[in-house]
């Protein structure tokens, strides 16, 4: 029995940040597990809660459930509803990530044409782009300023804005009829405590990608198969794998961010994008993939006689989940409109 209207919103706080924790547990599990296998971790936008539960239980099992979780990854990837929705329903309603969108779907575009050294190579200075732009405009830095250090640094001061922010929120909390919930000292405290701890794991996972891997010294340690952005960029001549499985470790990067600067705006974590957008991009996407699939011998005969060259890239296809959420007529309906408006496109181009 609640003696207050702040002990009720306490305790209901409360219990939402243990449910967090409980399923932030299952991410800790699976990226302790990722990370002994090059992974790193997975972002909190990209599976659902019954997958997460399948990785949970795998990531126990062995070091050959390894593949199976690729597997997952790739089919969550690749299922277009999911992917189609990420740029238009969530990065475009963030204020740091929205001037990239472009580039972001240029990326996307080269992943399904599995040209992932192009991909990772556009996606790497996309991640800077969007933490200059945040260290410019919400921290005060000159541009000149920023370098590699500062980018480092950024993730700290994030993880410090998102925990300020609570506080705030706290300290004018109001019910459903606007009325003020004035939390005691003691449930502050705890409050913030328990959100400390939510956000602590998230960085951590975030840390050990940064600093392992993507910012790793090269000057203090040689890397081995990490997906390290100095010696990418600047072709120092380290083998790198350039394949799916990299390209998704940037792309956790910049959900991750997404979801950072979505919770920082206090904007909502559901899919944003219009219907209209959603199946035309799913139908663009499939038709990429597609007249791709048909390029990839060609691709081979002009890359077969090139060091670090490996066929297996271009072999390796992924499903695709086909178009089923429309029905017949509306398949038909939308290729009609479809047909028109690039009939339009291409006469006033021409």
């Amino acid at each position: 029995m609640f003696t207050t209207v702040e002990d009720y919103h306490y305790d209901k706080l409360i219990s939402h940040g243990k449910d967090q924790v409980v399923l932030l547990n299952k991410y800790k599990e699976i990226n302790a597990f990722l990370i002994k296998h090059d992974w790193l971790f997975v972002s909190p936008f990209f599976f659902l809660g019954s997958e997460l539960n399948i990785i949970s239980e795998l990531s126990s099992l062995s070091e050959n459930s390894k593949e199976k979780i690729s597997k997952l990854i790739a089919d969550r990837f690749f299922n277009l509803p999911h992917t189609a929705s990420f740029i238009d329903g969530y990065c475009a309603r963030c204020t740091n990530i929205k001037p990239f969108l472009f580039s972001i779907e240029h990326s996307l575009v080269l992943t399904f044409q599995r040209d992932y050294e192009g991909a990772i190579k556009t996606l790497i200075p996309i991640i800077e782009g969007i933490i200059r732009k945040y260290l410019k405009d919400e921290k005060g830095l000159d541009t000149k300023s920023i370098g590699f250090k500062k980018i480092k640094d950024s993730f700290d001061m994030m993880y410090q804005d998102l925990i300020l922010d609570y506080s705030m929120y706290l300290k004018n909390y109001t019910t459903e009829n606007k009325e003020a919930v004035l939390f005691s000292e003691e449930q502050l405290k705890n409050l913030i405590e328990q959100e400390k701890h939510y956000y602590d794991m998230w960085f951590s996972f975030v840390s050990d990608f940064v600093n392992k891997s993507l910012y790793l010294n090269t000057n203090e340690k040689a890397i081995t198969n990490e997906i390290n952005r100095h010696s990418i960029l600047h072709e120092f001549g380290d083998k790198i794998e350039y394949s799916f499985e990299n390209y998704i470790k940037i792309y956790f990067l910049l959900q991750f961010l997404t979801w950072v600067f979505l919770k920082k705006e206090r904007k909502s974590l559901l899919n944003g994008i219009e219907n209209l957008r959603f199946y035309e991009k799913i139908t663009a996407y499939e038709e990429i993939i597609k007249l791709s699939d048909k390029l990839i011998y060609e691709k081979h005969l002009l890359y077969k006689n090139y060091e670090g060259y490996d066929e297996n890239t271009l072999r390796k296809k992924y499903p695709v989940l086909k178009n089923k959420i429309l029905s017949k007529q509306q398949k038909i309906t939308a290729k009609i409109l479809k047909q028109l408006v690039k009939n339009s496109w291409e006469k006033f181009n021409g």
